[in-house]
Parts: C-alpha cells; sequence; structure tokens
C-alpha cells in the first residue's frame, strides 16, 4: 500500500471500539476475524490480521529453511520404511 491511511477511533464502555466501514475494507476484516495489537512504545501500536503474523512467521522459517528437506516428509518416509519391512 502506498498511501497511509490514517482513522480516528474512540474507546467506549468496556473498552469497545468501532471499526470504520473504510477501515475493514481497507484491511479485508469481515465478522468473526482476530486482529493482534502490538504495542511497541506507550502511546504508540502496531495492529495486524491474525492471519497476516501468521503468513508473516511462515515467511520467516521459511526463508530459514531455504532449500532443506521437509523434516516432516523426512520422518513420514522413514516410517513408511520400517512398516514395509515389518
Amino acid at each position: 500500500m502506498d498511501t497511509v491511511e490514517a482513522f480516528t477511533l474512540e474507546v467506549k464502555e468496556n473498552g469497545r471500539v468501532f471499526l470504520p466501514v473504510a477501515f475493514r475494507s481497507l484491511m479485508g476484516l469481515h465478522s468473526g476475524d482476530r486482529l493482534i495489537i502490538t504495542v511497541t512504545q506507550k502511546g504508540k501500536a502496531e495492529l495486524m490480521t491474525a492471519q497476516h503474523a501468521i503468513a508473516s512467521t511462515r515467511g520467516l522459517f521459511a526463508a530459514r529453511l531455504g532449500n532443506e528437506p521437509s523434516l516432516a516428509d523426512e520422518l513420514l518416509s522413514e516410517r513408511r520404511a520400517e512398516a514395509s519391512r515389518e
């Protein structure tokens, strides 16, 4: 996203916050979606969808693994070999 969008939100009773339609649309949010808020410093926070956080984490691990074989695939292969010997 090239343009930075800013939204003003008001904290209501019990800490409830209304997310404007434009914000939900921009973020691709739907009813039941989960958000993660990370406090980066007092008075400042970063908000992301849980899906984005999961995708980012997967990307970190994929980058670290590179072209190494999957440990799960290795385990399955070993188990199949053991089963065929029995």
